[in-house]
C-alpha cells in the first residue's frame, strides 16, 4: 500500500475506532464493574481487585482519549491500549483461577465453586477474544502483537506454576489463536478492498481531469480564433493604416507629424508580438509536467512586488505580505501566479489615492487558498463566467493596457495543480483573486 494510501487508511480506520471506541470503553466499564461483584458475591474469588481496577482503569482512559486525541493513530492506540488491558485483566484472573491445585481434586470441599471459576474465566477469555476479533478496526495490528505478548506470558507463568485445568487453557488459547488469525485475514482484506478503491478513485479523478483539461483546450480554441480574428487583425490594421498615412505623407513630400505615425506603427507591431509571445507562452504552460517542491511563499511574493514596482512613482503603494509559509507546488509555474495577479493589482490601483495590496493565505481542510486583494478598479460581475479565459479582460483596453492572457495562465497553472480559481470583487471596490491548491496532488 503506498504511503499516501496507507494514511488514508489509518484514518479512516481511526473513525471506525473510535465509534466502537467509545461504545466499547463503555461497555467495558459497566462490564467490569458488574463482574467484579461476581467475583465476590457469586464466584467468592478473592484478589481479582487490582486486575479488574487495571481493566475498568484502560476504559476510562480509552474513553477520554478517544474525545481527547486529534491523531488518528493516537485514537487506534487508545483503543488498543485499553483492549490489552482487558487481556492482561482476564489474563490474571485466569492465572489465579488455573494455578490453584484444588480444582483439580473432585474431592475437595469447594470443587463445584472452584469448577464454577473456572468455567466462568474460560467462557469469559473467549468471548473477550470474539468480541476483539470483531471490533478491533485500526487497532489489529496493535492488538495482535500485544495479545501475543500477553499470552505468551500468561503461557510462561502457568507452565512455571504447573496450572491446572489444561483442557480450559488449551481452549482459550485456541480461541485467541482464532481470533488473531480472523483479524489477520480482516486486516489484509481491508486493505486490499481500500487500496482498490482508492486505485479507483484517482482513476476517475484522472478522467474528470482530462475531461476538463480537454474542455479548456476547447475554450483555448476559441479564444486563439477570436484573437487570430480580432486581438491580431485590429493592431495589424492599425499599423497598415498609419504605413498607408506614411507612405502618402512622404510621396507628397509632408515630413509633418511622421514621428508619430512611425511610433504609432511600431505600438501595433509591438503589440503583435506581445500578443504571440503571451499565446506561446500560455501554449507551454505544463507541458513539461508539474515538478513539485516546497516553495517558501512569501520570499517569492517579496521578490515579484520588487520587480513589478521597480519604476512605479507612487509612494504610497502598500503590499501587505500576510504570514504564508510553504506550498508544495511547481516553484516556476507559481512564479507566473504570484506575477500576473500582483501585476494586475498594480495595474488596477492605478488611479487610486491610497492603493493598497494584501497577500495571503487561507488555510483550509484540503488544502491552502491564496488570494491576492486590492482596493483598485474591481470589476463588473457580468464577467465572472468569462474569469480566466483566454483574451476575454475585465475592463477595456482604452481603461488599462493588457492582452486578457495574464489570468487565462494563471487558472491554467491552478488547474494543471488540480486546484481552483476564482474571484469577488464589484465595480469600483477593488477584487480578490483566489487559487486553492490541495494538500494531495495526483501525478500522471
Amino acid at each position: 500500500m503506498r504511503q499516501d494510501h496507507f494514511e488514508r487508511y489509518i484514518e479512516e480506520s481511526a473513525q471506525k475506532t473510535v465509534r466502537v471506541g467509545k461504545a466499547g470503553a463503555i461497555l467495558a466499564m459497566i462490564g467490569v464493574s458488574v463482574f467484579f461483584y461476581l467475583d465476590k458475591n457469586d464466584l467468592f474469588l478473592e484478589g481479582t481487585l487490582v486486575w479488574r481496577a487495571l481493566g475498568f482503569g484502560s476504559a476510562v482512559l480509552s474513553l477520554i482519549g478517544q474525545y481527547m486525541f486529534k491523531s488518528a493513530r493516537n485514537r487506534i492506540l487508545a483503543f488498543g491500549f485499553m483492549v490489552a488491558c482487558l487481556l492482561a485483566m482476564m489474563n490474571g484472573i485466569a492465572y489465579r483461577i488455573f494455578t490453584n491445585p484444588e480444582i483439580a481434586r473432585p474431592d475437595a470441599e469447594d470443587y463445584d465453586l472452584l469448577q464454577k471459576q473456572v468455567y466462568a474465566i474460560t467462557v469469559g477469555s473467549i468471548m473477550l477474544w470474539l468480541l476483539i476479533s470483531m471490533t478491533a478496526n485500526g487497532a489489529r495490528q496493535f492488538i495482535s502483537i500485544s495479545g501475543s505478548i500477553l499470552m505468551g506470558i500468561l503461557a510462561i507463568y502457568l507452565a512455571i506454576d504447573k496450572a491446572e485445568g489444561i483442557g480450559f487453557i488449551a481452549t482459550i488459547y485456541l480461541v485467541a489463536a482464532f481470533s488473531f488469525l480472523v483479524m489477520y485475514q480482516q486486516e489484509r482484506q481491508e486493505r486490499e478492498k481500500a487500496t482498490a478503491l482508492y486505485e479507483l478513485e484517482e482513476r476517475e479523478e484522472k478522467i474528470a481531469r482530462q475531461r476538463q483539461e480537454l474542455q479548456y483546450a476547447n475554450e483555448n480554441l476559441v479564444s486563439f480564433n477570436y484573437a487570430i480574428t480580432h486581438d491580431l487583425k485590429g493592431p495589424l490594421r492599425l499599423a497598415q493604416s498609419f504605413a498607408q498615412l506614411l507612405e502618402r505623407r512622404i510621396k507628397a513630400g509632408d515630413s509633418e507629424g511622421l514621428d508619430e505615425f512611425f511610433s504609432q506603427i511600431k505600438s501595433s507591431i509591438g503589440k503583435v508580438f506581445q500578443i504571440i509571445d503571451d499565446l506561446l507562452l500560455l501554449s507551454r504552460i505544463g507541458k513539461g509536467g508539474l515538478e513539485l517542491t516546497d516553495v517558501e511563499l512569501e520570499p517569492m511574493v517579496r521578490k515579484i512586488w520588487e520587480e513589478q514596482t521597480a519604476d512605479d512613482p507612487r509612494e504610497g503603494l502598500v503590499l501587505e505580505c500576510k504570514a504564508m509559509g510553504v506550498l508544495r507546488a511547481d516553484p516556476k509555474l507559481l512564479w507566473h501566479v504570484f506575477a500576473n495577479l500582483i501585476s494586475n493589482a498594480v495595474k488596477y490601483t492605478r488611479y487610486e489615492p491610497h492603493p493598497r495590496i494584501e497577500v495571503g493565505v487561507i488555510e483550509g481542510q484540503g488544502g491552502k487558498v491564496i488570494y491576492v486583494k486590492d482596493n483598485g478598479a474591481g470589476f463588473d460581475k457580468k464577467f465572472i463566467g468569462e474569469l480566466g479565459k483566454p483574451f476575454k479582460r475585465l475592463h477595456s483596453a482604452h481603461q488599462f493596457e493588457g492582452t486578457g492572457i495574464g489570468l487565462a495562465i494563471v487558472r491554467q497553472v491552478v488547474n494543471l495543480h488540480q486546484g481552483r480559481f476564482w474571484a469577488e470583487g464589484e465595480e469600483g471596490e477593488g477584487a480578490v483573486f483566489y487559487c486553492a491548491f490541495p494538500n494531495k496532488i495526483i501525478l500522471d
